[in-house]
């Protein structure tokens, strides 16, 4: 035997079924009426009908257009339609963002046409309908609040994307703007790269050409250079760097009296005029004869 809620929950399926594909062409139509209905009333109240029109009178009339029955609950008829039940259409974003938008220009211009009304009215010295018309768009407009505030927060939670907010300072990191410290010791890196890698002239190099080895960090012990070699100081910017001559050794100078261009081992010759010189010196040696009587010959 079978139950009698069967055959009611079949025919409860099938209309979902049917209806399901109606749901977003049907919460588009709401919110398209709604938005016809508004700015029939925006015509309404900038255009005179007639000559007896007065402005204060069109805002009271299009008040109930701006904040109304159709303009509470076709809007949010529409965000529960495309939300609601499930599953959510696939436009229910551009329809909850098309809700709000119309709820927030209702309540604008609803706004706006009260307060003419009101300085209308008072004007005129008709106080008891300033009150009773106040109390009655007092009322309207809670409930237009209510409906406003669902549809808001439904794109509020659902479909609004908040702008991510810039991270506050810390200390001991960089800020925008300055240039960022290494994290181990050696030069600051403002936009320049340290010296030995690419794009920064090694030692040695022409400038505008890498060098392939790396600089050492800063604070590490540097080689010393070969003995007697020169520092080279950098050139001027523009200017290419000339490499310095090959080292050759220490210059040995030549001895006392010799040339610099005579080979150290040469035997240097005598000038014939040197003969007689080496001859007196052969003879310093011999005994000299005096006049003087202590010495004898």
């Amino acid at each position: 035997m079978t139950s009698p809620a069967e055959p009611a929950s079949n025919d409860a399926t099938q209309a979902r079924n049917l209806t399901r594909p109606l749901r977003e062409l049907a919460a588009l139509v709401l919110l398209g009426a709604n938005a016809v209905l508004l700015f029939v009333g925006l015509v309404r109240l900038l255009v005179p009908a007639n000559e007896y029109s007065t402005f204060s009178g069109r805002a009271g009339s299009t008040f109930f257009t701006f904040v109304g029955i159709e303009s509470t609950v076709l809007p949010l008829l529409a965000v529960l339609l495309a939300t609601h039940v499930s599953p959510v259409v696939g436009r229910a974003r551009q329809i909850t963002q098309a809700a709000v938008a119309e709820y927030a220009f209702s309540a604008l211009f609803g706004a706006l046409t009260f307060l003419i009304w009101l300085v209308g009215q008072l004007a005129t010295a008709e106080v008891l309908e300033a009150l009773l018309g106040t109390l009655t768009r007092a009322a309207w407009f809670a409930i237009f609040a209510v409906a406003a505030f669902v549809a808001y927060q439904v794109w509020r939670t659902l479909y609004h994307v908040p702008k991510p907010k810039p991270q506050p300072g810390v200390y001991g990191q960089p800020q925008p703007g300055w240039p960022q410290q290494p994290a181990q010791g050696g030069y600051p890196s403002a936009g320049y790269p340290p010296p030995g890698q690419s794009g920064f002239p090694g030692p040695g190099a022409p400038y505008g050409q890498p060098a392939t080895a790396s600089a050492p960090p800063f604070g590490a012990p540097q080689p010393a250079p070969p003995y007697g070699s020169t520092p080279q100081s950098a050139p001027p910017y523009g200017t290419t760097p000339q490499s310095a001559p090959p080292f050759s050794g220490p210059n040995t100078a030549p001895p006392f009296g010799q040339p610099p261009s005579a080979d150290p081992t040469q035997t240097i010759p005598r000038q014939p005029g040197d003969a007689g010189a080496a001859g007196e010196d052969s003879d310093r040696t011999q005994r000299f004869q005096r006049d003087d009587p202590p010495f004898p010959r």
